[in-house]
This record gives C-alpha cells, sequence and structure tokens, in this order.
C-alpha cells in the first residue's frame, strides 16, 4: 500500500511537472520578437495575390522575339514586380541567421542547405529555418529555394513571409511562357515547436487559365461617367465591355457624340485596365478603369482636364 501511494505521488509530481512545463511552451507562443530583415515580403501571405500571379505573368508574345519595351512592359504587369524582399540575399548566407524568438526559450534561425534533384540543375540555391527550444531543434522546413534548369528554360522558386508564428510559402516556375503558380501555403508554429499546416492551394495550367477568364469576366458590364469642366462643358462615356477583347464606347464632347468599336482593353494589373479607344489622339485618347473592392474609378488626361488635379473620378457600374 506504501508503494502505491508512493507510485501516486510520483505520478502526481510528473503530471503537475508536464502541466507546467505544458503550460510554460504555450505561454511562449505569445510573444513574438522577429528581425524584420529577414521576414520576407508580406505579399507571399495574400492569396488574392498570389492568384493574380499567373493571369498578369503570362505572356502573350514569344519569349525570345519580345523588343526590350516589352519585356520592361511585361515585367511591370506581372504581379511578382510588387514584391520588395530581396530573396536572392539568403543565397549568400556564410552561416546561421537568427531571425527571432517565441517566448524566452524558442529560437528561430535560417541557414543555407543543399536542395536534392538537382542533378540537371546549372544554379542551385536553398535556405532551411529551423525552430530550436532550448537547445533542440524541433522542426525545420524549406523557406527559399531557387534552382535553375537552363536547358529547360525553367527556374523554379520559394518564396516565404513570416508573421509571429505564421509562415506563408509560395512554390512559383518560370518558363518561356511566363510565371505560373504551383503551391501556396501558410504553416504554424505550434506550441511544441512542430510546423503544422494550416492550409494549402495548389495549382494547374488549368486552373490559371480559369483564373484568367474569372477575372476577365469581372470587367464585364456598362459603365456610365459624366463630369463638366469649368465652363460647363459637360463630358460623357458611355462603356460597354462584353470582354477585354470587345469594348463599345461612346463619347460625347461638347455636345457632339462619337461612337468606338471594337475597341481592346490591356491588364495593367490585377484591378486596372488600360483603353485606347482613339490611338490616333496620344494620350487624349487613352483611359483607364480601376476597380477598388466594389467600386470603380476612371483616369487618365481625358479626366484629368475635365477639372485639373483630379486624374480619377468614380466611374458608375451600372451592370
Amino acid at each position: 500500500m506504501k508503494k502505491i501511494i508512493i507510485i501516486l505521488c510520483y505520478l502526481s509530481i510528473f503530471s503537475c511537472k508536464k502541466t507546467q512545463e505544458k503550460i510554460s511552451i504555450n505561454a511562449i507562443s505569445k510573444t513574438f520578437e522577429l528581425n524584420k530583415a529577414w521576414q520576407g515580403d508580406p505579399l507571399i501571405s495574400d492569396l488574392n495575390f498570389v492568384n493574380s500571379i499567373g493571369p498578369t505573368c503570362k505572356l502573350n508574345d514569344s519569349f525570345f522575339g519580345r523588343a526590350d519595351n516589352q519585356v520592361k512592359d511585361d515585367n511591370l504587369k506581372c504581379a511578382l514586380s510588387r514584391i520588395k524582399f530581396n530573396y536572392e540575399k539568403l543565397s549568400s548566407l556564410k552561416s546561421k541567421i537568427s531571425i527571432g524568438n517565441i517566448g524566452s526559450s524558442a529560437k528561430i534561425f535560417i541557414k543555407t542547405t543543399k536542395p536534392y534533384n538537382t542533378q540537371n540543375a546549372d544554379v542551385y540555391n536553398q535556405a532551411t529555418l529551423y525552430i530550436e527550444i532550448n537547445k533542440n531543434i524541433t522542426d525545420s522546413i524549406i523557406i527559399y529555394r531557387s534552382i535553375n534548369f537552363s536547358e529547360a528554360l525553367t527556374v523554379k522558386e520559394r518564396n516565404y513571409f513570416i508573421s509571429n508564428d505564421n509562415i506563408y510559402l509560395l512554390d512559383i516556375a518560370e518558363d518561356e511562357s511566363g510565371t505560373n503558380v504551383e503551391k501556396w501555403s501558410h504553416n504554424k508554429i505550434n506550441s511544441e515547436g512542430k510546423i503544422v499546416r494550416i492550409k494549402q492551394k495548389k495549382f494547374s495550367l488549368e486552373d490559371s487559365e480559369k483564373t484568367i477568364q474569372t477575372e476577365n469576366n469581372q470587367w464585364k458590364g456598362t459603365y456610365h461617367f459624366e463630369a463638366s469642366n469649368r465652363d460647363n462643358v459637360k463630358t460623357i462615356f458611355d462603356i460597354t465591355i462584353n470582354s477585354l477583347n470587345d469594348i463599345l464606347i461612346n463619347l460625347t464632347e461638347e455636345g457632339i457624340k462619337t461612337k468606338y468599336s471594337n475597341v481592346k482593353a490591356e491588364k495593367i494589373d490585377f484591378n486596372k485596365i488600360k483603353i485606347i479607344y482613339d490611338p490616333s489622339s496620344d494620350d487624349m485618347g487613352t483611359i483607364y478603369v480601376e476597380k477598388s473592392y466594389n467600386e470603380y474609378y476612371i483616369s487618365g488626361n481625358p479626366i484629368y482636364f475635365i477639372n485639373p488635379g483630379n486624374n480619377e473620378m468614380p466611374l458608375i457600374k451600372i451592370k
């Protein structure tokens, strides 16, 4: 009986100790100290941004047949141009870099590692994030990768963003057709220092084409704009967008109506298009339509000269 009491006491103490340790581990997840210089770009955490990569980074012309100005325009239209964090600096790490702490005992650091399946790769770089609690590695995950297969004209990359205990990963592939997303995931560091996947989305070329179609359809509709200048001369735009390749514009200036049919639009980014309805008028024949949440705006020199100083005005979507 005495032995049983001793065992029960021992188990009770051990249980209390485990509970205390668990509470301690849970407590550390509430405080974060991260080095912003190594957090990555916050756009990686935005799934809307990720969805816009395939449609905006797809090349409409031959990769090799493009002029310098076309290459520049393609790069600016691509959503990836909005990423400001320099991921290439991870390729030159000489030693492990501490990027932050979770509480007092959990540490996060990055160091370069060698990727698998590099047999046909010409250039490859990789960096792995490690979780360390009480000087023991509890888990790790590859957060950066850049592998160049020059013979296949393909580059595969993984980029990341770290926010507190959240780790976002983006896998992309670039080839002659442009850049496409392969996979996106949201991961979390739990109280035991393990990395747990919260959400994942895999992409395919079919998904990219469907996304392009969906985005093109978001512009479909009838729009109206009218405003008067300081001389009370009214300008009216009635715009019908059947698709980005089939736009009808009825323009009324100083009481004179002009019809422009079979007009095409050029995508500037995920939420903005450029419409050149009168090429002979240079910039005075060009307008921009932009969507912000559920509201639309029209801009360009024809709008600016109605009310100088205000280049962007509301555009009413009728249907």
